[in-house]
């Protein structure tokens, strides 16, 4: 048995030290499995929060053969989903989010830098669904069937999404790149 294993054997059996432990291990990659979804860091934190409450509450169903970090963010994953469900359903608007680099440009640290920022506001510029569907296939790693398992869709539907959501967030990118080039005009500064 290894020590995830040990850990979790001990989360059954109600073992604080063991469920602080399980927590220090995997609540970044739960936090980070979140925001990718919800795109506001203080409902990401809740939202952890409550993945580790439930996964400490249904820990007992816990069977594997898949890993316990994978059982986990499933739950934090499927949470998010709901959350966002519920928010939508209250706010009746979509929100925005996601960034994608140019992959034909080749450039220094720092505009990597600017250009993971760029990706970023791209991603926040997308509506809710195409921002799951990339985070879950980029992010996460999950296959357009796994994906489709997650959010009851058909693998074809899961593709059609994705391929829009690629659409999308290619569009936003080259929205944001072509304001960085635009010069303002300033009293008559910056006409052409």
């Amino acid at each position: 048995m290894d020590q995830e294993d040990l850990l979790v054997e001990l989360c059954k059996a109600g073992d604080q030290v063991a469920q602080v432990e399980i927590y220090r291990k995997y609540f970044r990659q739960v936090y980070n499995s979140c925001l990718r979804i919800v795109n506001n860091t203080a409902d990401a934190e809740d939202l952890m929060q409550n993945s580790f409450i439930d996964a400490f509450n249904k820990v007992k169903h816990y069977r594997g053969p898949s890993s316990f970090a994978g059982w986990l963010k499933r739950i934090a994953i499927n949470n998010s989903i709901d959350f966002l469900a519920k928010r939508r359903l209250q706010t009746d608007h979509l929100d925005a989010a996601m960034e994608l680099c140019d992959e034909s440009s080749i450039a220094e640290e720092s505009d990597i830098e600017y250009q993971v920022e760029q990706v970023k506001k791209a991603m926040s510029m997308l509506n809710d669904d195409y921002r799951i569907i990339l985070s879950l296939s980029l992010f996460e790693g999950y296959d357009h069937e796994e994906i489709g398992q997650i959010l009851s869709l058909s693998q074809a539907n899961v593709r059609t999404r994705y391929s829009r959501a690629r659409q999308s967030l290619i569009q936003c990118y080259r929205q944001l790149q072509h304001k960085k080039t635009t010069v303002p005009e300033i009293n008559g500064w910056g006409k052409k």
